[in-house]
């Protein structure tokens, strides 16, 4: 199915050393159901793309190379700036890793019309994920959202992958902060769209394969542990920190977030190799969120 021609999605694709086979196959899928796709290469090292051929589409293509790692925000920005600037009615952020169905756009983008033709004020829609390894939906604790119908359900927050921003909603929201660098990107971004009134979506009509974290392990059947690689333990407690402070961050979430950075500075560095690696980089993290310092780790 196509995209509907009233309203024209760029699809914006963040690289980060990916795997070369499974990032030609994502691509195949999403191109031939968007306008425009932005591929941006957020490696040290360029990725070769000579693999792109005419079966990839590569005219509607886009490859952008920065040379360095930026961060997610800074990646996606870049992505999102060129399709405000060739006024795209929407932005569909995804992963390297993300597999997209075939009918991923125009469900989402069906899933828009519908809901603004309720009278409401959308800042996103997204696909409900799935764990591509384990086809198990990803059920958070506090995000079950409320559904409004059979087929949607408003949220507190979504993930960056699958996700299709109205381009007009970001212009008045802003851009994802780049200062974060990687985690909690995506959610930060959602607080600050319900801040100004928007209201954001999941469809039950359309599901995504997507991975959260390298590794998940399940403890008690209730909580579902990421492992992520050591470094995005500095991220994830700066960041939870830094977002501590912010006034239009749920109280629940903070409280929550709290509760589970508390565990996890214990069972990381006493069950999780390498242990001592991920708790040096848990209390770099930590330090360098109450002294509020952004971006990039130096020195990492």
């Amino acid at each position: 199915m196509t995209v509907n021609q009233k309203f024209k999605v760029c699809a914006v694709m963040v690289c980060f050393y990916p795997d070369i086979e499974e990032l030609s196959s994502n691509i195949k899928s999403i191109v031939k159901q968007v306008d425009k796709l932005v591929i941006v290469d957020n490696t040290d090292n360029p990725i070769n793309n000579s693999f792109l051929t005419e079966e990839h589409l590569f005219d509607k293509i886009e490859w952008v190379s920065l040379m360095e790692n930026k961060g997610i925000g800074a990646a996606q920005n870049v992505g999102i700036k060129i399709a405000i600037g060739h006024n795209y009615d929407g932005v569909l952020l995804l992963d390297q890793d993300s597999n997209p169905p075939n009918n991923l756009v125009s469900e989402l983008v069906s899933g828009i019309e519908y809901l603004v033709s309720k009278g409401l004020k959308i800042a996103c829609i997204g696909p409900d994920i799935f764990n591509k390894e384990t086809n198990e939906i990803y059920k958070p604790v506090l995000n079950k959202g409320v559904q409004i119908d059979q087929d949607f359900v408003e949220k507190e927050v979504l993930i960056s992958s699958g996700k299709l921003l109205l381009t007009n909603a970001v212009k008045e929201i802003g851009l994802m902060d780049e200062s974060l660098f990687i985690d909690l990107v995506d959610f930060e971004w959602c607080w600050r769209a319900k801040k100004h009134g928007f209201r954001i979506y999941s469809s039950k009509k359309i599901k995504m394969g997507h991975m959260v974290g390298s590794k998940n392990v399940k403890i008690f059947s209730v909580y579902n542990l990421l492992i992520p690689a050591p470094i995005r333990h500095y991220y994830q407690f700066r960041n939870n920190i830094l977002l501590l402070k912010k006034g239009y961050v749920p109280l629940k979430w903070k409280i929550k977030s709290l509760i589970e950075r508390c565990l996890e500075l214990i069972i990381y560095p006493c069950f999780v190799a390498p242990r001592v690696k991920r708790f040096k980089y848990i209390i770099r993290g930590i330090m360098n969120g109450i002294l509020g310092k952004k971006g990039k780790i130096t020195n990492g």
